[in-house]
């Protein structure tokens, strides 16, 4: 929003999870949303909608006040708003760079199309099968927390022949390599960047996030990896996009690409890629079609 506003150009953000602090009127094909502070946004005035992770989980913790009891009806209300949302924006083309839910980029279809371009470490979803012992790279396909402590599931080496059957598990060869890279993509501009240590006996590096251990620097990948990953978002129809590799062996190892990655953590002191990302929004060629 501050980048907007340094380009004095108009921009509204609505948070569903706080939709207390907001007054909204749908009357016909108009609406209106005034925040608390007096900006108002009219639909009539907009010319391009972004929905960055704008779906309300189960375990979303919603910012209202306490006399509203029925929290889960809540989620579920405003995320059939959200959708209300993005259909009205779809019909007009105005949604830009992120497609509204991450319906379109399951494990399985961009693993698959990934090996046209990557090497990709084989992967199973399996329950209700006991499978012969191997070191393997469990993984949820969730990001939802256990609901009996509220921990998160995070990449860990198991046997699994330990695995319970019961459960779902989704399971990944261990990749070849020592070093995790991630790789940031803004309608078409490619940005490397590799763990500033080796993974040594750490798995997943996300439990580093907010500790000094989370650094990462520029990775010099070539221009003909560069070229891969944007023919591989292209074939996803993906214009954003953050994708993860293990590096170190013979070849980057493919993990996933997560559609509306977070990278602020990425970015320097001029917000380099937070104005790519803002100039992504702006441009009528980053339009999502559904």
């Amino acid at each position: 929003m501050k980048i907007f506003a340094q380009r004095n150009i108009p921009a509204f953000r609505l948070n569903l999870d706080m939709f207390n602090k907001y007054q909204f009127m749908w009357r016909g094909d108009e609406f209106e949303i005034e925040d608390c502070v007096g900006h108002v946004c009219r639909s009539s005035d907009i010319d391009a909608m972004a929905f960055y992770k704008g779906l309300l989980s189960i375990d979303e913790y919603l910012d209202i006040d306490d006399e509203y009891s029925e929290t889960k009806w809540l989620k579920s209300w405003m995320n059939n708003l959200y959708y209300c949302l993005v259909r009205y924006g779809a019909q007009r083309n105005q949604i830009r760079l992120w497609h509204p839910g991450d319906f379109t980029c399951s494990k399985p279809w961009q693993m698959t199309v990934a090996k046209e371009f990557f090497e990709v470490p084989e992967f199973t979803i399996h329950w209700g099968f006991s499978l012969k012992s191997k070191q393997v790279i469990a993984k949820p396909l969730t990001c939802r927390p256990l609901e009996t402590n509220g921990e998160m599931l995070y990449a860990k080496i198991v046997d699994r022949a330990q695995l319970d059957p019961k459960y779902p598990w989704f399971t990944q060869e261990i990749a070849d390599g020592d070093r995790d890279a991630t790789i940031l993509y803004v309608n078409g501009h490619v940005h490397c960047y590799q763990f500033a240590t080796p993974r040594g006996e750490l798995i997943d590096w996300r439990i580093t996030q907010g500790t000094e251990v989370n650094k990462w620097k520029p990775w010099d990948a070539g221009k003909d990896f560069e070229n891969r990953i944007d023919a591989y978002m292209k074939k996803m129809n993906l214009k954003f996009g953050r994708l993860d590799f293990i590096i170190g062996g013979k070849e980057p190892q493919f993990l996933e690409v997560n559609p509306v990655g977070q990278f602020g953590w990425l970015d320097d002191e001029k917000l380099t890629l937070h104005n790519e990302v803002a100039d992504a929004i702006l441009d009528v060629s980053t339009t999502i079609k559904i």
